[in-house]
């Protein structure tokens, strides 16, 4: 074993990496490989006008034998970053490096090299302890950092053991080079993959280690699009432990159906002072014992997420334990999902549970067990169909957040083998909520006052579904004066003003949502913002009362597919009354008609506007929709044209002339 440590030691000074990046060679480097008088890298041309260019990324895990700990990680990065004008200087000239949990810092140096080529080196000194959110960080500010400067520092952290990693290379500058290697003791052997163009070799046996290198080359920026969700196309690196080839070199370890065993057995096997518990706070809940099997889950979520605070570090062990939680109220996140199984247990309501993959993060990978990326679940109910977030305070059956719906998820079926009970793992689609199930709809029914110079409106905004779960909890959590000043807002995006006489709120409670009872929020407003004299006509901004339109301009070719939170629909219906003795000159602006359909036909999105004209009654009609999650890169164009469908609309100003 000491053996071992000092190889690993020794290699760990000694890997060596050709920053400017000509070969990669089976070493790394240390701070003792920093020449006295280095000198400036070589940059691609590509990269003149970025603001800074990471030269060189290399990132090193090490497990090393310990006696104490069994396993502890070597974990080194090495970076160097050129700051090609003043925007780069401010992006790098505060670093901050995140401090994993347990961990301490053995090595942590940093330089800056002049264009002059003059060293200034970081003062241990300088090196700051900061926390964030509750994440710990080493903070430090470089010195003599100028344009055309290379920023290099050098970091070596000792960490516990865990057999499941990540490293993300995608940056907000473009990566000139990165390289990444796992290094381990010969008897384990690691699954490791790069993503998205990041190539892993094979593993070799050097001195008693087990070594991964991989490298990637000219990693652009992944711009800031709009409707994007960038994580799942950056490059990175995924690894975890799968064999022990010094005992049963054919069993892979650490698999989902590993997982969904572990997990079932501590979600189902409870002791008897927990049940105990467990019955004597479900008879406190009142639950209808002839009721629905999905009116006991409506009904035993709201219970729950009323009556027990969910504390995310928990206070004490009181937290974990089910016994305690029912006495305190208070549990972590882990215990209130394990005590809202146990209740859904009890009550024998038959329950999944569900690893969600993310649209918005790096998704599971069903080939690559990474326990680390399954951090959120879902209790997923065959009866119904439905799924439910156990801690998410915001939402309620069956709504959860959408980014974790239209996914592929990891179900833990539950299955008996004679006598036993427990689970095993499979990969299955996670549904979004069809598109008309989600709507965000106005209706307005506007005049002008007597002396012609305000709008008048009454007006209506109603949201279903998922758009009404993002709202619904503004009424539940805020005191009634900011419920009241949120209402405004809402309101105020239909009239442009403050002016409101009168509002109203209707189906507002958290549970109302599964009972498909729409949100509605309405009130009377008067609008001069609305409203414009030119001359003899009188300029009427009826687009306005649609509400902000985002717009889409694209300079740079499109990179990533379109993504949208969920699948939904917008109508509007605004009726106008004209003043008496006046038209509309330009009434056929009202009519637009933009979708992704052949020949015009409704396709799967889609700002379809139209209006009749009744005597003085203005009706306009808009239908506007998007019936998928995802869009192909080959959509771009069309999705772009109904964007701007909507943003034309709401600068359309009626021109209204007396006869």
């Amino acid at each position: 074993m000491k053996k071992l440590l000092i190889i690993g030691l020794l290699l760990t000074a000694s890997w060596m990496v050709n920053a400017q990046g000509t070969t990669l060679a089976t070493t790394a480097p240390t701070a003792m490989d920093w020449k006295a008088n280095p000198t400036l890298h070589s940059i691609d041309p590509a990269y003149a006008k970025e603001a800074a260019v990471i030269v060189y990324d290399a990132r090193m895990q090490q497990y090393l034998p310990d006696e104490k700990m069994g396993v502890v990680i070597n974990s080194l990065s090495h970076r160097i970053i050129r700051v090609n004008n003043e925007k780069g200087v401010e992006m790098y000239n505060k670093i901050y490096i995140p401090v994993s949990y347990g961990a301490s810092f053995d090595i942590l140096k940093a330089r800056v090299i002049t264009p002059s080529g003059k060293v200034v080196p970081l003062p241990a000194d300088k090196i700051l302890d900061e926390e964030d959110e509750g994440r710990l960080y080493k903070k430090f500010a470089l010195e003599g950092l100028e344009v055309g400067s290379e920023i290099e520092y050098f970091v070596l952290q000792k960490k516990g053991p865990n057999f499941f990693g990540i490293e993300v290379f995608q940056s907000a500058s473009p990566v000139q080079q990165a390289v990444f290697r796992l290094a381990v003791p010969q008897h384990l052997q690691f699954t490791v993959k790069g993503y998205n163009g990041f190539e892993i070799g094979k593993d070799t046996i050097v001195a008693e280690e087990r070594i991964v290198n991989g490298s990637c080359r000219n990693i652009p920026v992944i711009e800031n699009e709009k409707y994007a969700q960038p994580a799942a196309y950056s490059r990175y690196v995924q690894y975890k432990l799968s064999y022990n080839l010094s005992k049963d070199k054919d069993v892979r370890m650490f698999t989902w159906n590993q997982l969904a065993k572990n997990v079932y057995e501590n979600y189902h096997q409870l002791t008897e002072k927990e049940t105990k518990a467990i019955t004597g706070f479900l008879r406190k809940a009142n639950l209808d014992a002839n009721a629905s099997e999905e009116a006991k889950i409506i009904t035993l979520e709201e219970y729950l997420k009323t009556n027990v605070s969910i504390n995310e570090e928990g206070i004490g062990e009181d937290a974990e334990v089910i016994e305690k939680i029912v006495k305190t109220k208070v549990a972590t996140n882990d215990a209130f999902r394990r005590f809202f199984a146990a209740c859904l247990g009890q009550l024998g309501i038959d329950y999944q549970i569900v690893f969600p993959s993310k649209r918005d993060e790096i998704p599971l990978d069903e080939k690559l067990e990474n326990f680390r990326m399954a951090d959120e679940l879902l209790f997923f109910f065959p009866n119904t169909g439905k799924y439910l977030d156990p801690t998410s305070i915001s939402f309620r059956y069956p709504y959860f957040p959408p980014m974790w719906a239209a996914t592929n998820g990891l179900y833990l079926q539950n299955v008996s083998v004679g006598t036993m009970k427990t689970a095993y793992a499979a990969f299955k689609a996670i549904p979004i909520e069809k598109y008309s199930n989600s709507q965000h709809n106005t209706e307005v029914k506007m005049r002008l006052n007597e002396s012609l110079d305000s709008v008048l409106l009454q007006g209506k905004q109603i949201f279903m579904g998922l758009s009404a779960a993002n709202i619904r909890p503004a009424y539940h959590f805020l005191p009634k004066d900011k419920q009241d000043d949120f209402t405004k807002d809402l309101l105020q995006s239909i009239s442009k003003s403050k002016e409101i006489s009168r509002m109203q709120v209707l189906n507002s409670a958290m549970t109302d949502g599964a009972a498909n009872k729409p949100l509605i929020l309405e009130g009377d407003m008067s609008s001069a913002e609305l409203l414009e004299q030119a001359g003899k006509k009188i300029l009427v901004k009826l687009g306005e009362v649609i509400g902000p339109q985002e717009q889409m301009y694209q300079e740079k070719p499109r990179q990533l597919p379109i993504s949208i939170d969920y699948p939904h629909i917008l109508d509007r219906l605004i009726e106008f009354e004209l003043p008496a003795g006046y038209t509309v000159k330009n009434i056929d602006d009202l009519k637009i008609n933009i979708t992704d359909g052949k020949d015009g036909g409704e396709g799967t999105m889609g700002f379809v506007s139209s209006y009749e004209l009744k005597g003085n009654k203005l009706l306009v009609k808009v239908h506007e929709y998007y019936k998928e999650t995802a869009y192909p890169l080959s959509q771009f164009e069309p999705f772009k044209k109904v964007i701007n469908a909507a943003a034309d609309f709401n600068k359309i100003v009626l021109v209204l002339e007396k006869q």
